[in-house]
């Protein structure tokens, strides 16, 4: 039943695309001459199946109606920009080869330009849908895991808390005790009964990967029942890094992949967008802001505008970080305190800005000047890097990219006081992962959740 309304998804998502992108191009043919001319029925029926051929074929080889593809939102976007780019030069080699009519280059530009649009919205209202449909409990699959040891744990807390993944966890079973704040559900033996009796629709299997038998075994009963086998290895030493699974003969080989920020194409694309974004931030925002929050901090406390202090950045170097300031004390490098809730030191027109993040905005010009990037691991004073750096496992990992003004970790709840090593643990975390995983759509999503956040409020803006 719910593999049934996956597929409802995908064929309403389908349809969806196939009806805007007609309606895209006949706006743009009204948009360009203004009326119905007299070859228009002739030129629309050739020019549709044209489209809607090669929409068919760009969506068969780049798999865009799987269901998985609402899972990751950015990935999700990211295909469906592809889709277009090939759909465009698909359709631009079929007209040229198969038509007599001979498309103007303003049709091409505003008929994609409102199917990018209107398609966008499209997909963002159905994933917000089948997103509410999981929340409330509906539309989930019913799974369990096997395997007691951290890696079957960290899996059904994954499952657990992220509701998007459309997943309902019921229950961790291994034959084997299992030490800390958990408890199993039974052995493997019960879960086989479990998975029965309660019409499990996967088993997420956690053993380790030298346990073939017992993992052969699951998959047998799997199979034999019509229950969806999945294998989850650990493999946390990879820092979160993206792998590709190859085939020599019949034996599997994991190919690590580098960090996609290596690669110099997508750091132009990064630096590209960081400038221009700035630039427009300076523009439009920071030329009368600035002027304003200055005068706002000079009538609260005496002292300076702006706040410089050290920070670390890309390969450990070292840079001035531009704040405004929102202290009545500004310490040196080995002075630093972390700020704290209600703390004394913050000045009145400081708790606004720091609760609207708008003390951190002078950092467009860092990201100006080459030391930061809009997206990335936020950068740490030095002390507080001395402090972590022994006990917080790859902590260092998050100086092998540019720091930025807002990250993945901070829009996941990792911002402000880090008090304790588990809260700066989750935070290295997220930072590593954006780094091993980055694109360019998922910096998008980073901003746009950034600037909800700021208007939304956070507990931990203080």
């Amino acid at each position: 039943m719910i593999r049934e309304k996956f597929r409802l998804y995908s064929i309403a998502n389908l349809l969806g695309d196939i009806i805007l992108l007609l309606l895209s191009f006949l706006i743009g043919y009204l948009f360009i001459w203004g009326e119905i001319k007299s070859n228009f029925r002739e030129l629309f029926i050739q020019a549709s199946i044209a489209m809607v051929l090669c929409w068919l074929v760009v969506a068969y080889f780049l798999e865009l109606y799987t269901p998985k593809r609402f899972e990751q939102f950015e990935k999700s976007f990211s295909k469906h920009f592809q889709a277009i780019v090939f759909h465009a030069m698909l359709l631009s080699t079929v007209i040229l080869l198969f038509t007599p009519y001979t498309w103007p280059g303003i049709l091409f530009l505003y008929g994609y330009f409102c199917f990018i649009i209107l398609d966008t919205l499209l997909r963002i209202g159905l994933m917000f849908r089948l997103r509410n449909e999981r929340l409330s409990g509906k539309n989930t699959f019913r799974v369990i895991v096997i395997g007691g040891d951290g890696m079957g744990k960290r899996m059904f807390d994954t499952l657990h808390d992220y509701t998007g993944y459309g997943f309902k966890p019921l229950g961790i079973f291994d034959d084997k005790v299992v030490s800390g704040d958990y408890s199993l559900n039974g052995t493997i033996e019960d879960a086989k009964k479990f998975a029965l009796e309660e019409k499990i629709d996967e088993i997420f299997c956690a053993l380790p990967l030298r346990e073939s038998e017992r993992i052969n075994h699951l998959l047998r009963f799997a199979e034999d029942n019509l229950i969806r086998f999945k294998v989850v290895p650990d493999f946390s030493a990879f820092h979160n890094r993206n792998i590709t699974v190859d085939f020599y003969g019949f034996y599997p080989v994991i190919s690590l992949q580098p960090e996609p920020l290596s690669n110099v194409f997508n750091q132009m694309i990064k630096r590209s967008f960081d400038i221009v974004f700035s630039a427009l931030v300076f523009i439009f925002i920071l030329s009368w802001l600035i002027p304003l929050v200055a005068l706002l901090i000079k009538l609260d406390s005496r002292g300076p505008v702006f706040y410089l202090q050290n920070r670390s950045g890309k390969d450990y170097q070292i840079f001035k970080i531009f704040k405004f300031r929102t202290m009545t004390v500004t310490e040196g490098d080995t002075e630093f305190v972390q700020a704290q809730k209600n703390d004394a030191r913050i000045t009145r027109v400081g708790k606004y800005l720091r609760k609207l993040n708008i003390d951190e905005l002078p950092q467009f010009l860092n990201v100006l000047l080459g030391d930061m990037s809009v997206v990335g691991p936020r950068p740490h004073p030095i002390k507080l890097n001395e402090i972590y750096r022994p006990i917080v496992e790859k902590y260092m990992t998050r100086h092998l990219a540019k720091p930025g003004l807002t990250g993945l970790a901070q829009i996941r709840g990792f911002r402000g006081e880090t008090a304790d090593p588990e809260m700066m643990h989750g935070r290295v975390v997220a930072d590593v992962f954006y780094i091993e995983n980055w694109s360019f759509l998922l910096d998008i999503k980073i901003i746009v959740l950034t600037v909800w956040n700021m208007f939304k409020g956070e507990k931990n803006a203080y």
